[in-house]
């Protein structure tokens, strides 16, 4: 009787999720396991910085699966484990609890952590100095929150300004330091970042914007946040959402290549044989845009993980999502599709957030990428349909996409 193939998938998040159903609804003869540091089943994170904080969301809610599809699906789920030891040339691993695994194929899908904050004065072991990650930090945001008032939010990103909105909902004095000229810089276009930092201030948030810190000072239970103007700001609770990394420090010595992420193929290959990655940690290949990308977003580590399930089991298939995220904040959600800094024009289609307004982004007649913003879902039909016209290469004009008579499913 010949030996069962082994397939490990390395974290527990929505890419190795999604990638070991995946796996499963082609082969379930291998045997497939999932290794997670957490304690808790692959779950869902941007509920975190949002309806969990807010009472609207339970926590154990957040999971993509129960117990029982692991179980009826003949999935091992071992949690609370580490792996720390890697060897790829002889496809084994050794776990922080001295357990030994042995693979014939590998999914590296463990995702981002967090950039520490560094800053004169400050104690990043104080316990209101806080990060979100996951579920426990998320549940430490929460009970912190709620027994001070005066927040300060380090990093004016997407989870910033989410956990922001969420402190301001929960009647809290919120303020948020941002060292660049603009909300989300990195990768929302301007005249959107404006229009989120309209919402902040209308609601009370105090943003401040070209900021650095030079000083943290600890004065019995707050702190005194010196700024390289002179201004101080007192904070009793400190939230530091800078940005995050790929989590490869234990393939550091390996022979993966490793640049802003295990670089992998456009079939989640890696440079080492029957290694595959997927989700935050792949810098991967992206044959619509022709260059490599690493992405951090919930709906691209679904579709990545698939994508990565579907070739660990021999069905050869390009990954060439058109990107895709949201963020909901106060009552506005933002949407983006495709990349919006790479264009040659750009079109407006609405007036106000009421109707929703969408700018699209055009290279040679094709969307290169949309943003768009509006009160509740409004934006994201053709948010997703501005995604399609991009993956199909479609030719449109600045006149057609700016004026709200022509439909978008009609092009």
């Amino acid at each position: 009787m010949s030996k069962k193939e082994e397939i490990i998938i390395l974290g527990g998040g929505q890419a190795a999720a999604y990638a070991a159903k995946e796996i499963r609804e082609t082969n379930n003869q291998s045997n497939l396991t999932i290794v997670t540091e957490e304690n808790t089943l692959p779950y869902e994170r941007p509920p975190l910085s949002k309806d969990c904080l807010l009472d609207k969301m339970d926590f154990e809610k957040c999971l993509f699966f129960n117990k029982s599809f692991y179980d009826e699906n003949k999935i091992q789920c071992i949690t609370d484990e580490k792996i720390d030891e890697v060897n790829l040339e002889n496809k084994k691993l050794h776990s922080n609890k001295n357990n030994f695994y042995n693979y014939d194929k590998l999914l590296i899908a463990t995702g981002s952590k967090n950039r520490k904050i560094d800053i004169d004065g400050l104690n990043s072991d104080d316990e209101n100095v806080v990060y979100l990650r996951n579920i426990k930090e998320s549940k430490l945001i929460k009970e912190k929150i709620r027994s001070v008032s005066n927040v300060v939010i380090i990093g004016g990103g997407f989870i910033g300004l989410e956990i922001a909105s969420s402190a301001n909902q929960m009647k809290k004095n919120v303020t948020v330091l941002e060292r660049a000229s603009q909300l989300m810089g990195r990768i929302i276009p301007e005249k959107m970042s404006q229009i989120i930092q309209n919402l902040h201030e209308e609601n009370g948030n105090k943003i401040h914007l070209n900021v650095n810190i030079k000083k943290i000072m600890k004065k019995s239970n707050s702190f005194e946040i010196r700024l390289d103007s002179n201004s101080t700001i007192e904070a009793d609770l400190i939230i530091v959402g800078i940005g995050s990394m790929p989590d490869t420090s234990m393939f550091t010595n390996s022979s993966l290549k490793i640049d802003n992420g295990i670089i992998t193929d456009e079939f989640s290959q890696t440079s080492v044989e029957d290694v595959f990655a997927a989700g935050d940690v792949s810098n991967f290949f992206h044959p619509f845009y022709g260059t490599y990308m690493r992405l951090e977003s919930f709906k691209h580590a679904q579709n990545h993980g698939i994508n990565a399930g579907r070739n660990i089991v021999g069905r050869k298939t390009s990954y060439n999502q058109i990107p895709w995220m949201w963020s909901d904040q106060f009552n506005l959600n933002l949407q983006m599709t495709g990349i919006c800094t790479d264009y040659k024009t750009f079109a407006q289609r609405g007036l106000n957030t009421s109707e929703g307004i969408i700018y699209f982004f055009l290279k040679n007649k094709k969307i290169m990428g949309a943003c768009g913003v509006g009160v509740g879902g409004k934006i994201g039909r053709d948010i997703r349909l501005a995604g399609k016209l991009s993956e199909n290469k479609t030719k449109v004009t600045k006149e057609l996409l700016s004026d709200k008579n022509q439909k978008l499913n009609k092009i």
